[in-house]
């Protein structure tokens, strides 16, 4: 067998045993469709590189000795995962077993230069690692997570947002050479599809993803794996123009969901309202939006009317863009996630599903379903940290030494 087609089928089965936890040699086979012999041999490499153990024999009917399980080692290798937004930044840490083993919230990139950003996010990444008794040479890699359209092969975002210091400059390049491991470029909406995908959360394997932190984007998961497109910018359903919508958008369309529904384009809104900015101390910068947006939030929950008709308008315009994500794909699952739905996620999922049961054009074959993500805050920076689980080299000896990945 070549080397790509062993790193493959190890790769197969270290994506079972971490999603199943334990699993037998006989279970591999059945699950995979290998031989036993293939089975044997690859089980034999990943015991000899510490990646697996066995733990003991599980029960077993009738005769026969019962079978040996086997497990991830879950201090083998850890993965970073690092979401980048204008008003948030989430570090999460996952061991190789894929549990989340260290976390950190800290200000977004804001109005930052992408240098002074990045220097943060070594700061950051760097203690936590320390805090956490984690050797840097036992990390396999980072995700950094962003918004898009991207460059993932470069590195780099091809947007000048949040200003134009952004647009090109190489992020996985500085990011690996500060914290001296691998960085790979994720989208946030294809992370957080890609993480509540190998979470368990979702009881489809076909499903779309509609992403919310100060902007909006899209995700979808085609039969266990995403559906990237010719450049891996697909589904940005924020940019997406909406029958009846009008507001003017940054990507110069018109009507666009992120200009009709975003937390920002609420934001907005309420600022035209003063006795209700004043009432729930809106400040409407833009590095706040998230904080002012969460205020509205949680006003809708003690019963505001106001802030409800603001949150309602919104989820109107994102159930339209769930619509078009449904019919495009033939879909019949949609997950919330994103922290502008930490509070607001109830409502909007509401007012999605109720648009989807209206307008979805296969809603008399089956009812769309909807769920919010199982950890709708940091669903993006696990997804980021998965994914280098499962792409980055494990079967390498890592040093300290700076390795860039574009």
């Amino acid at each position: 067998m070549a080397a790509t087609g062993r790193a493959a089928t190890a790769g197969r089965m270290l994506d079972l045993l971490r999603t199943q936890g334990t699993l037998s040699r006989v279970e591999l086979a059945e699950r995979t469709g290998l031989t036993p012999a293939t089975i044997t041999n690859t089980v034999r490499r990943l015991i000899d590189a510490g990646l697996v153990h066995e733990i003991g024999r599980g029960h077993q009917s009738g005769r026969g000795q019962p079978r040996r399980l086997l497990e991830l080692d879950p201090n083998a290798w850890h993965a970073v995962g690092i979401q980048v937004d204008r008003t948030t930044t989430t570090i999460v840490v996952l061991d190789f077993a894929g549990t989340r083993v260290a976390d950190a919230s800290l200000r977004g990139s804001g109005g930052e230069s992408p240098e002074t950003t990045i220097a943060a996010l070594v700061e950051h990444v760097t203690e936590l690692l320390r805090h956490s008794g984690i050797a840097p040479e036992r990390v396999l890699g980072a995700g950094l997570v962003t918004h898009g359209p991207q460059d993932r092969e470069r590195g780099m975002l091809l947007t000048a947002q949040p200003d134009p210091a952004w647009l090109e400059f190489p992020l996985t390049r500085t990011l690996a050479e500060g914290l001296g491991i691998p960085v790979l470029l994720e989208n946030d909406a294809t992370a957080a599809a890609f993480g509540e995908q190998w979470a368990g959360a979702v009881p489809a394997d076909t499903f779309g993803l509609i992403y919310m932190a100060s902007g909006i984007g899209g995700g979808v998961i085609v039969d266990g794996e995403s559906y990237r497109g010719r450049t891996s910018n697909a589904v940005e359903i924020g940019h997406v123009a909406l029958g009846g919508g009008r507001a003017p958008c940054l990507c110069g369309n018109n009507g666009c969901a992120q200009a009709e529904a975003s937390p920002g384009a609420v934001v907005a809104q309420a600022l035209a309202d003063t006795a209700l900015t004043a009432r729930l101390g809106i400040r409407g910068d833009p590095e706040d939006t998230l904080a002012d947006f969460e205020r509205l939030a949680r006003a809708w929950r003690t019963g505001d009317r106001e802030a409800a008709a603001l949150l309602e308008r919104s989820a109107g315009w994102i159930g339209r863009a769930a619509v078009t994500l449904v019919n495009l794909f033939d879909l019949d699952t949609v997950v919330l996630a994103g922290p502008a739905f930490a509070t607001s996620g109830p409502l909007y999922r509401r007012q999605v599903a109720a648009e989807l049961e209206r307008r979805a054009l296969t809603r008399a074959l089956s009812r769309p379903a909807v769920h919010l993500a199982a950890d709708v805050e940091t669903a993006a920076a696990i997804g980021g940290a998965l994914h280098v689980l499962r792409t980055m080299p494990w079967d390498v000896r890592r040093t300290p030494a700076v390795i860039g990945s574009g």
